[in-house]
């Protein structure tokens, strides 16, 4: 489970955060009120994301298995969001690295 987690968290990183997609992000926050709010939300990206990495890894044996790995990864995606953000930017700073 803590490899599906981490999983999850990079690939919310790597969709979410990360300057590769930044141009899609914000073309897409301009089309619609709903994609505006769903792309700004670490809680909504981490549980799409866990939804995704449940699905490849587990066939649905559980329902109730598959929802509630969405919200374990919603919770721990934006306590991760609210700890490392501080750490990315100083670390952008010092490094001279734009990573989001």
């Amino acid at each position: 489970m803590v490899l599906e987690l981490l999983a999850a968290l990079s690939i919310r990183f790597f969709l979410f955060d990360f300057i590769l997609f930044k141009p899609v992000r914000e073309r897409l926050k301009g089309v619609h009120y709903l994609f505006r709010k769903l792309l700004g939300c670490p809680f909504c990206q981490g549980f799409w994301c866990g939804l995704f990495i449940y699905l490849i890894n587990h066939p649905i044996e559980s329902w109730l298995a598959f929802v509630q790995f969405g919200f374990i990864s919603a919770i721990v995606s934006l306590s991760w969001s609210i700890a490392a953000y501080p750490l990315l930017k100083q670390f952008e700073e010092n490094h001279d690295i734009p990573l989001t």
